[in-house]
């Protein structure tokens, strides 16, 4: 048994060892400017988690032929060498090409290396043979020496195993440990690209980003719904679509005393309109509706998705939602979207995401990085016993921690940071009972109280004057009340409350929107650049003639406009709902053009 366990633990470190190096070697070879030997030091330690997630389906083989060899012989040396030489090959080809590829493409090896195998003399057209001979040399070396490597390690054979039962219990276990580095640990969010991600700079990301992972972990991503969603032809798709979104950052109403705020954005977990008697729901979010009348608030904006990694994308990047992507979990395309960080960043502000939860869950911190945010901190950043929430620290710790970042701001520049809270989620257990007879509401009332408090906080600031406070949710809560009608239109009906010393004036805007529209709004009040958000709209443009609000849930659309709603199950082609039946034709055929031209932006992203 303990020869055994001893090649696996070879096994398994061999490509450790050679996959840090190489790394290393990425970081070296596409650096455009001097990097500290910290930074090498950094990536080669961020990225060993999915080594060590690799090193692990690496060994799944070798482990089980040894489960095997405890009751058959088996010559290893023999059957593993052909398995040696295609992890070598696979090793080789995976580092060399996501070298060689990323100072063309800008991201890390994925999928989409694949799209050009069926026309190679297309994609070598542009290099010369030196730099295809080059390449191949290093190819064959390194498949060499990783190859031998693990043919070393490999021995012959094994002798008989005298316990049997004893071995194949810690083999079994062995199995299990294998299992965990693969998935990433017991933790709710499994191993993916931005685990790694630790950096406002992202190339220093991508360089501790393992190519083999991301290519493997891309493949699960891929789908083309480019025939599934191809309802018109381009010409009637461009008629259909071309006049639903404008980019004109021209403004028929200044909201705010300054071009320059301060901007507090809250996201707040869940929060639709439901909970808000000011917008015709139960009086829960007692503080909010209080609010309600001190800002701006928009009455008529709806979510466009039902998950909190679809409604981030949706919300930061003025980006429409899908019915069966998450752009989130695929770095490649999320990281070519525009941002509202971004956007501030180029105007000089300082960009901090808040989030009490696994910042990893759904590559959230992929997205949150390559976004434009300087700084980060999550769970991790917190003591274990703040953690009392199942998701991570509650809404009441991190506000106050938003205060004290606020607090932190040094004078001489702008800043924005970002809280989304938690508590208002699943399992709905918080520190608060003032609704005991109702977990969900109770929840809510909760989040809402510590919203209360802080902007309580920060009407004593000094930074009030120039501040702006945002709040938002990411999307609805479908399950409250419980004899709630999913078809309704108002399901996914959600506050947008601006406030804060820099609101000009309380008003309300009853113009139809989805959050969206929040990137183009507001940075057209700020007089900064909405030219890239091509699926937000600045609803206070003099060019906002057709308001409408749209909706995507699981491979489905919803459509409203001052005609009515439409509900379309994608599935089974039918029309869920529609008020009235007689507009419902119109309606349907901008939401499939909106459908189908998304997809065609992702696509090409």
């Amino acid at each position: 048994m303990k020869e055994r366990l001893k090649f696996i633990i070879r096994y398994y470190v061999t490509p450790i060892l050679m996959f840090v190096p190489l790394r290393l070697l990425f970081l070296a070879l596409n650096a455009e400017k001097s990097y500290t030997a910290g930074d090498y030091l950094d990536v080669a330690l961020s990225g060993l988690k999915l080594d060590i997630a690799i090193a692990g389906y690496l060994t799944a083989l070798p482990l089980l032929l040894c489960i095997v060899s405890l009751f058959v012989k088996i010559p290893f040396k023999k059957i593993l060498l052909p398995y040696n030489i295609l992890i070598a090959a696979a090793t080789a080809l995976a580092f060399i090409a996501d070298a060689s590829l990323y100072p063309f493409w800008g991201f890390k090896l994925d999928g989409t290396f694949l799209q050009y195998i069926d026309s190679p003399e297309n994609a070598i057209a542009s290099v010369t043979t030196g730099y295809l001979f080059v390449r191949f040399a290093v190819f064959v070396a390194l498949t060499t020496l990783v190859g031998l490597s693990l043919h070393r390690i490999t021995p012959e054979k094994f002798a008989k195993a005298d316990k049997k039962i004893l071995s194949l219990i810690v083999f079994l276990f062995a199995g299990g440990l294998l299992f965990l580095a693969i998935r990433g640990g017991v933790k709710e969010s499994t191993n993916n690209v931005g685990q790694v991600y630790y950096s406002d700079d992202l190339f220093l990301n991508h360089s501790a980003v393992n190519p083999i992972f991301s290519f493997i972990y891309s493949l699960s991503k891929i789908q083309d719904y480019g025939d599934t969603y191809n309802f018109y032809d381009e010409e009637e798709r461009s008629a259909l679509f071309d006049s639903l979104y404008t980019t004109d950052s021209t403004i028929s109403d200044t909201l705010l005393k300054s071009t320059r705020p301060n901007i507090v954005t809250i996201i707040l977990e869940g929060m639709g309109s439901v909970f808000i008697d000011e917008l015709g729901g139960k009086s829960i979010a007692k503080n909010f509706s209080k609010l309600c009348s001190e800002g701006v608030l928009f009455t008529n904006c709806y979510a466009n998705s039902y998950r909190t990694d679809r409604g981030l994308i949706s919300l930061l990047s003025g980006y429409s939602s899908f019915p069966q992507i998450s752009v989130m979990k695929s770095p490649v395309k999320s990281q070519s979207l525009p941002a509202i960080a971004s956007s501030l960043s180029k105007a000089g502000y300082h960009n901090t995401f808040l989030y009490g939860g696994d910042i990893n869950f759904t590559n959230m911190k992929s997205y949150i990085f390559s976004g434009g945010y300087n700084t980060l901190m999550a769970d991790t950043d917190f003591p274990s016993e703040a953690k009392k929430h199942q998701w991570g620290v509650n809404d009441d710790v991190t506000f106050d921690t938003l205060c004290s970042i606020i607090d932190r701001q040094p004078k001489d520049r702008n800043w924005h940071v970002t809280l989304l809270t938690l508590s208002s989620h699943e399992p709905w257990i918080v520190p608060h009972n003032s609704i005991p007879d109702e977990k969900i509401a109770n929840a809510f009332a909760y989040t809402d109280s510590c919203l209360g408090v802080f902007v309580d906080k920060m009407k004593k600031s000094a930074e009030w004057e120039n501040m702006l406070i945002i709040c938002v949710p990411d999307h609805t809560v479908s399950s409250y009340p419980r004899d709630a009608d999913r078809t309704d239109r108002r399901r996914n009906h959600i506050p947008l409350l601006m406030l804060g010393g820099a609101v000009k004036e309380p008003k309300r805007i009853e113009a139809l929107c989805n959050q969206s529209d929040l990137a183009a709004t507001l940075l057209a009040q700020m007089q900064l650049p909405t030219d890239e958000y091509k699926f937000s709209r600045n609803i206070l443009s003099p060019a906002y003639r057709y308001p409408f609000a749209y909706h995507t849930f699981n491979n489905g659309v919803e459509f409203i406009d001052s005609t009515g709603f439409s509900m379309l199950d994608l599935n089974a082609g039918a029309i869920l709902k529609e008020e009235p039946a007689d507009s419902a034709h119109s309606r349907l055929k901008r939401a499939k053009a909106i459908l189908q031209s998304t997809y065609n932006d992702y696509k090409n992203r």
